[in-house]
């Protein structure tokens, strides 16, 4: 207990320390450039790189142009050098800053020359994304970088990352490592930068003092080519590596060691090694080149598929499912788990090795498991792992490599990603429902329902509403058209209608054959009712007349409705009262490519700006005789009451057409129907909304007009 408490103990110390250190840092650069030009002066280049707001803190993502801002920003208030002058300052200025995070003691063991931390610097990146037990980095995007010659004098260092424009950070970054690890004056020159596949590759030339690590590498290969082993075979090396892989140029396996064919079978010698298995690491296109270049970068290979059942025979299956005898305990690794549901294949960790006098690239490699119920499922056992690695300490205490979790991460990326997909696509989708239901009934009603109060709930009375009516009249000779012609094109100007209905503070209520139903101060009150339907009415017989040969006969009255949503199976918002029968008769007796307005909307609209003329007494079905006005135009210095929209709402109501009849005319049934001027519904004869379902055109001496398959109430 006494030593469980002192590591408990030990264990809060840390992280204690850790959080200290937390909190003592922001960032590198932003600390630097504080302690370098003062607080103000940090403010002023916040306030120049557009974050004038933002805290920087160590462990946020920032996007890679704020990092370019604050360079440019740096330069511009300073004076002092340009933008890529600021980055490298800012790489020297992360260097230094390692040191609150005790990195530096990671980078100081991490090569005996300067060159070697070089060549390891892609390892150490793998490693700290999970490797080290407090210090991980899952979303760190790292980059690579690879040692591609090397000589006394320098060496050629090629930097690729998927992140565009930190060449000059990273040329910060080698010049503070080697004047502060290496004590080595260190010059950096840019050779050579392309883009391939959204990666930025930069190849630098490095000059600096490499004569130590030169006279290394040749005592090592002298070491080499001693005659010690003359007698030394590619078979006894597999005795040694019972996993690795011998690859010709064409990368096909030539050779393989005795436990990895047992596991994937004879038919591995001869095939392609992208057949088998997929590159975890280093994130490069596998070719011959590559693996001359990436020789001293850690290779982490996946086969495709776990061996067949019949060759993962293993005992401890059977003893695994014995049941304890009383009295007995279960062994500490019983309870462990697979991580094989999630994750399909061996993985292989290991090194290529290119034989130059062969013409052949050895992979000398160790199988990385989890655990003894990892090794079962795999069909492997203990004797078959090598005795001079870790594979046999990982396997007996179970611990989770890095690599493991690297892959188990990424696909859990993965399935973040389509999360991520699938909840926008509902979104999408949500809002094009939104729009459907809005399109039916009014914004307020539609949100009322939802919220599961009756329809009855949504029933209002209105002292003063504008209702408009207006007609298709469609041009001579449209008689001609078919069933599927003539709904095209009724469609069409239905289309130009809703649009234009989109830019006023108006409600559709609903399309009935050829007639366009348009309601202003219902069911949301505007003060201006009247004059956001007379603008939308000039609005919509300029935009038929412009587009089509096609017209419109449109008619609005002002006046008192009762409005509410009826039906259940098909719910409708719908107008009740005289005021809906005066606007029918407007458009009914007006003239195609004329807006008709009743007496009372004149007063109105003369204050609004709008010019009206007096037609005359016209004797109206049901209302007598009446003064009516033709709405001719705006003041053009009126301020315009349309608010353009980008999209066009899709209107749901059914528009049943039918082909016109040229023997059937307007006032043919006039008389045949009586008036009933206190109906909460339009009057039953043709010139009102009736249950007729034929359409019938009206031989007028420019167009001609198709009725409307009336529904009620309207």
């Amino acid at each position: 207990m006494r030593k469980e408490e002192e590591e408990e103990e030990e264990e809060e110390e840390e992280e204690e320390e850790e959080e200290e250190r937390r909190r003592r840092g922001k960032s590198g650069e932003v600390k630097k450039l504080k302690a370098e030009y003062g607080e103000e002066m940090w403010d002023v280049i916040r306030e120049e790189a557009g974050c004038r707001n933002m805290e920087f803190t160590t462990h946020q993502i920032y996007p890679d142009t704020l990092f370019r801002s604050l360079a440019t920003a740096c330069a511009h208030i300073t004076g002092k050098g340009d933008d890529n002058f600021h980055l490298r300052y800012f790489g020297r200025c992360f260097v230094r800053y390692c040191s609150l995070y005790q990195y530096d003691k990671m980078l100081r063991v991490t090569g005996r020359h300067f060159c070697q931390l070089l060549r390891e610097m892609d390892n150490l990146h793998s490693q700290m994304r999970f490797g080290f037990p407090k210090i991980k980095f899952p979303k760190m995007r790292s980059p690579s970088m690879v040692v591609t010659e090397y000589d006394r004098s320098g060496a050629v260092l090629l930097y690729r990352s998927c992140r565009h424009g930190l060449s000059h950070y990273l040329m910060g970054q080698l010049l503070q490592i080697a004047k502060d690890f290496y004590n080595l004056t260190l010059n950096v020159e840019v050779i050579k930068e392309e883009s391939q596949d959204l990666t930025y590759c930069t190849t630098f030339k490095l000059d600096f003092d490499n004569a130590g690590f030169v006279k290394e590498m040749q005592e090592q290969c002298a070491s080499f080519h001693r005659p010690y082993l003359s007698d030394f075979t590619l078979g006894k090396l597999f005795m040694f590596f019972p996993f690795g892989l011998v690859l010709d140029p064409d990368l096909r396996v030539r050779l393989a060691g005795e436990r990895i064919l047992q596991l994937l079978g004879k038919d591995l010698l001869g095939s392609e090694f992208l057949e088998h298995f997929t590159i975890q690491r280093p994130h490069i296109r596998f070719s011959w080149d590559a693996i001359k270049v990436f020789q001293s970068v850690t290779w982490e290979v996946q086969s495709t598929k776990l061996p067949e059942r019949s060759t993962r025979n293993n005992s401890l299956d059977t003893v695994s499912e014995t049941p304890l005898r009383r009295g007995s305990s279960q062994a500490p690794w019983s309870s462990q788990q697979s991580s094989l549901t999630s994750f399909r294949g061996l993985l292989l960790k290991g090194q290529m090795y290119i034989l130059k006098e062969n013409n052949i690239a050895l992979f000398l490699c160790m199988p990385l498991l989890n655990n003894l119920v990892e090794m079962r499922e795999t069909g492997l056992f203990l004797n078959d792992l090598a005795m001079h690695d870790l594979s046999r300490e990982m396997v007996l205490k179970g611990w989770d490599h890095c690599s493991r979790l690297q892959i188990l991460y990424e696909q859990q990326e993965k399935c973040s990603e389509r999360l991520e997909d699938a909840h926008v696509r509902r979104q999408k989708a949500k809002a094009r429902g939104d729009d459907l239901l809005y399109s039916m009934l009014p914004r307020q009603v539609a949100d009322n329902l939802r919220q599961g109060k009756g329809a009855e709930a949504t029933c209002q009375t209105f002292n003063e509403v504008s209702v408009l009516f207006a007609e298709v009249c469609l041009a001579a000779g449209s008689d001609t058209l078919g069933a599927m012609d003539l709904m095209k094109t009724v469609n069409d100007i239905y289309k130009l209608l809703d649009h234009a209905t989109d830019q006023y503070s108006v409600f559709k209520v609903e399309t009935v054959g050829g007639v366009y139903m348009v309601v202003g101060g219902a069911p949301e009150y505007q003060p201006d009712h009247c004059a956001q339907v007379a603008a939308l009415a000039l609005h919509m017989l300029k935009e038929v007349v412009e587009a089509h040969t096609h017209n419109l006969r449109i008619g609005i009255h002002v006046g008192p409705v009762a409005a509410g949503v009826v039906g259940l199976k098909m719910p409708r918002y719908c107008l009740f009262g005289d005021t809906v029968n005066t606007a029918s008769r407007m458009q009914t007796n007006g003239k195609a490519g004329r807006i008709q307005v009743s007496e009372r909307c004149v007063p109105v609209l003369e204050r609004l700006q709008f010019y009206t003329s007096f037609r005359g007494k016209m004797q109206i079905k049901g209302k007598g005789e009446m003064n009516t006005y033709w709405l001719e135009s705006r003041d053009p210095s009126a301020p315009s009451l349309a608010t353009p929209k980008p999209s066009i709402n899709t209107n749901t109501t059914t528009t049943t057409i039918t082909t016109p009849d040229n023997n059937d005319h307007h006032d043919d049934d006039d008389d045949n129907h009586d008036d009933d001027d206190d109906a909460t519904q339009p009057n039953g004869d043709t010139d009102g909304p009736e249950h007729a379902v034929d359409a019938v055109v009206v031989e007028c001496p420019v167009v001609q007009t198709i009725d409307r398959n009336r529904l009620s109430p309207v």
